[in-house]
Order: C-alpha cells, then structure tokens, then sequence
C-alpha cells in the first residue's frame, strides 16, 4: 500500500486464497452465533468499550486514515469520529 501524498510505501497486503478466505468467512459466521447468544446488555457495553478505545486513540488514528486515503488530518479524524 502507498501513499497517495508522496507515494511512499505505507504498508503491506497480503492475499488469501479462496479456500483461505472461505474459512475466514465460516469462523466470522460462528463467532456471530456466539455474540448473539451475549446478552444485548453486555454486547452494549462491548461496544462502548470499543469506543472509548477510539475516542482515546483519535488523533493517531486519524492520521492514519488520511495517510492511506490522501486526505487533510480533519478528514481523517471526521473517518474516526464516524466509526465512534
């Protein structure tokens, strides 16, 4: 993955095979049977957990979204605040 602002190397992607994939996609699925299983008390708190750790980590994260999109630090920071 490059950078869209000075084409730096940013990270890197590695590809699975459909098989691979196929298997990704099954333990996705079980684990949803599980989480609905959590009750919606727990699983809401599960959820504001995950965005106090968005919350704590914003501004970090925001920088990341606008090196990988080519977007200013606002933007970046507005990705985030949409996710929390």
């Amino acid at each position: 993955m490059y950078s869209p602002g000075d084409g730096s190397k940013i990270a890197s992607v590695q590809q699975v095979t459909e098989e691979e994939f196929d298997g990704i996609v099954e333990k996705a699925h079980e684990a949803f049977l599980e989480w609905r299983k959590i009750p919606a008390p727990k699983r809401g708190e599960v959820v504001r957990q995950l965005g106090l750790a968005l919350r704590e980590n914003k501004d970090d994260l925001g920088a990341l979204v606008s090196l990988e999109m080519g977007k200013i630090i606002a933007e970046g920071e507005g990705e985030v605040q949409e996710m929390i």
